[in-house]
């Protein structure tokens, strides 16, 4: 597959995170296996990750953006996930995410996306959870 197609494939497969369980199935490599490296687990199958997706408590990850960055805001979807940025080459890209648990925690998520066949084969998601900045370097930084 050209680089042009996998880019297609993987703009594809951001608008479709996390739930638009079809277009994912479509999308996936019959091999599919996504890692979660903070939790030390892996989901083998489409099947497995759409069963975790439709019984996570309290309801799949939702954010409405306050305000977006940079030039590629063509990728704000909302309300249940918000693609913020895709990078990459080859069979190889990185989604930058944004989220938020049912309890209101705001996640950001970057996803690494591994492609064979013209399929995504894996998936390595690593999620960060909101934080306040401490006071002591607040003269080196700028607030985004």
């Amino acid at each position: 597959m050209s680089e042009q197609g996998n880019r297609a494939i993987v703009e594809r497969y951001a608008r479709a995170l996390p739930s638009d369980f079809a277009t994912l199935a479509s999308l996936r490599h019959p091999d599919f296996v996504e890692d979660w490296p903070q939790s030390g687990e892996r989901i083998r199958g489409h099947a497995n990750y759409q069963a975790i997706h439709e019984n996570y408590p309290g309801g799949l990850p939702d954010l409405k953006p306050r305000r977006i960055l940079g030039s590629e805001d063509r990728w704000v979807v909302t309300p249940t996930f918000t693609p913020l940025r895709i990078v990459g080459t080859g069979d190889v890209y990185v989604i930058h995410s944004a989220g938020a648990y049912g309890g209101g925690d705001t996640v950001q998520a970057v996803v690494i996306v591994e492609l064979r066949d013209g399929k995504v084969a894996k998936q390595t998601t690593f999620f960060a959870l909101a934080f306040e900045a401490p006071a002591w370097r607040a003269r080196w930084v700028e607030r985004i």
